[in-house]
């Protein structure tokens, strides 16, 4: 009978924290997302005003985050140093295949990542000062979206891993 119940209640707290671990997944996004605003806030600041080399500038608006996407830009950056006959969209569209299967990084963002890095480093400051708006613009519609759905599906896989668990539980005693 001991055995019975502490098997139960480790089944319990087994299947609550796989739920809390699939709920996490939509905090991850929506962190990713609020790194990668950071970031293209700071590029902009670094390119528009500044006028820093590319990479340079990618190094500098990475400064003091983390996330997938720092190391994102930093590996960008470290290509463009040390790869000079690679154009900077080859660079962008090579390292974006790489980040492409990162669990906490959604479509959206990825879509409008290779979207904007069409056009980065390929206008004036004042087109690259538009292209950095559209993107922003774009990612508060998706963090907007990530948002509901951490709301919707993260307190569900919170608790489904809970009832999972009881229900296994229940069954077994």
């Amino acid at each position: 009978m001991f055995l019975k119940i502490v098997s139960s209640i480790s089944i319990v707290v087994c299947c609550t924290l796989l739920g809390i671990h699939m709920s996490n997944r939509y905090d991850r996004r929506i962190y990713n997302i609020r790194v990668l605003q950071s970031i293209l806030i700071n590029l902009e600041t670094e390119i528009v005003y500044y006028s820093t080399l590319l990479s340079q500038a990618i190094r500098n608006s990475t400064r003091n985050l983390e996330g997938d996407w720092k190391n994102f830009f930093l590996e960008v950056a470290d290509i463009l140093e040390y790869k000079k006959d690679c154009s900077f969209a080859e660079v962008w569209k090579e390292t974006l295949q790489g980040i492409k299967n990162c669990p906490y990084i959604g479509k959206g963002e990825l879509d409008i990542m290779y979207r904007f890095g069409l056009q980065l480093g390929n206008s004036d400051r004042l087109s690259q000062r538009k292209y950095f708006e559209i993107a922003q613009q774009q990612l508060k519609t998706e963090e907007k979206n990530a948002l509901q759905l951490h709301f919707r599906y993260g307190k569900m896989y919170r608790s489904l891993g809970l009832l999972l668990g009881l229900g296994i539980a229940i069954i077994l005693l």
